[in-house]
């Protein structure tokens, strides 16, 4: 592109926030145009005025968004590596001064929420790549497939650290972007939209991205998995899901027709395939039961919470890849019995073949290519008061190949 300006980045970023259609080669370009503009760099200590410094800084930030999140929707490698990215961390001060009424609390909450929803999915992003980058990359798959019995064991040791900062990031967001904080209930009674919608959900995408890679793990070594640690892996995942439904099950008019990021659509789904994969790697009936009546319900919530008056709604997408996995997770064989041990009667090898190969097809949606097939599975939701495996989780120490727990 000829003489590329900031406007130019801009620009690229506003449109690629439309949902429809394919970003991902336009991200390229931005990540390109934004190299020759130096926006991946320190602007600390340039002699440019300080409004362009706090530009710069905004910019590349929401371009590292873009390519993050549009890793993982496409399925595809990073453009932005960390080993050439040193922009610095956003401060108040590189946020232009923005002109409000006095007399209008509103409108001054109005513009701190928005600063802190950037700032906060700023973290969000960057938890998201490191994911991404531990578990999706070719390198990353392949030490797992060679450590063999212990891929389980080396999935969790890398998790664990992972899934401490999203249940810190979590437990300290700010009050004003909470979604059951008194400053955002006082928004929705006000009448005015609230974006904090897409910020939330986006950490249930970033939690299910976590937990999908153990839960494949637990599928591909389940012979060499301890029956109680799956237990508790599953039974963590299972409060995941539950978290991420009930949160779009509390989702009103004021969020669901606010802005949404671009990656909203996906993350919709995201809960319904997630829920799906766990339906599909059930040991029992009754369990396979209660994931397919759950995801009935989810799917209800999604018809509900369509935007009205919109040719393709905020969860038109959603609701399509879960129709095609609930398709295929019909075509599975029946699910066995448990016995009073908890154990499956029978369960042939063809058996477990078939719900293996469910697992890796029945999610695989437009962003799961060959490489980040979005088998990841989401970290813990503090925001979950039914699970009671949260502790025993955060507490399992992978030991020479043995799950142990501390007292």
């Amino acid at each position: 592109m000829w003489r590329p300006k900031l406007s130019t980045v801009q620009a690229g970023l506003l449109l690629s926030q439309k949902p429809e259609g394919d970003q991902w080669a336009p991200t390229a370009q931005l990540v390109a145009i934004a190299q020759e503009l130096g926006l991946h760099l320190d602007c600390t200590h340039w002699k440019i005025p300080p409004w362009e410094k706090g530009l710069r800084k905004r910019l590349a930030w929401a371009l590292y968004m873009q390519d993050k999140w549009g890793a993982l929707v496409h399925g595809r490698p990073s453009h932005i590596f960390s080993n050439n990215w040193v922009v610095q961390p956003l401060l108040p001060n590189d946020f232009p001064e923005a002109e409000y009424d006095e007399n209008d609390v509103e409108e001054k909450l109005e513009i701190e929420r928005g600063r802190t929803l950037f700032v906060q999915m700023v973290y969000l992003s960057q938890v998201l790549s490191e994911i991404l980058e531990t578990f999706y990359t070719l390198q990353a798959m392949h030490a797992v497939t060679s450590a063999g019995p212990q891929g389980t064991h080396l999935v969790l040791s890398l998790a664990k650290p992972i899934q401490l900062k999203l249940k810190e990031w979590y437990s300290a967001i700010p009050a004003i972007i909470r979604m059951d904080g008194s400053l955002t209930l006082q928004s929705n009674t006000s009448g005015r939209l609230s974006s904090i919608g897409y910020l939330h959900l986006a950490y249930f995408a970033t939690e299910i991205t976590l937990h999908r890679r153990i839960i494949r793990s637990l599928e591909v070594n389940a012979q060499d998995v301890d029956s109680y640690l799956q237990h508790i892996c599953r039974s963590a995942a299972k409060a995941r899901l539950i978290s991420a439904m009930d949160f779009v099950n509390r989702l009103t008019p004021q969020h669901l027709r606010s802005f949404w990021y671009f990656a909203s659509k996906t993350n919709f789904a995201l809960i319904g395939t997630f829920g799906s994969l766990l339906w599909a790697t059930s040991p029992g009936r009754e369990e396979a039961d209660w994931y397919r009546r759950r995801l009935g319900e989810y799917r209800w919530t999604l018809s509900v919470s369509s935007k009205p008056g919109e040719g393709k709604g905020l969860t038109e997408f959603a609701m399509g890849m879960l129709d095609i996995s609930a398709g295929l997770l019909k075509q599975l064989p029946e699910k066995p019995e448990l016995s009073r041990s908890g154990s499956a009667i029978e369960m042939s090898s063809g058996r477990r073949e078939s719900i293996l190969a469910m697992s890796m097809d029945a999610p695989r949606m437009e962003f799961q290519s060959d490489m980040a097939s979005a088998d990841v599975s989401g970290a813990q939701s503090p925001g979950s008061q039914t699970d009671s495996s949260d502790e025993m989780y955060d507490n399992f120490a992978p030991t020479g190949g043995l799950a142990s727990m501390r007292e």
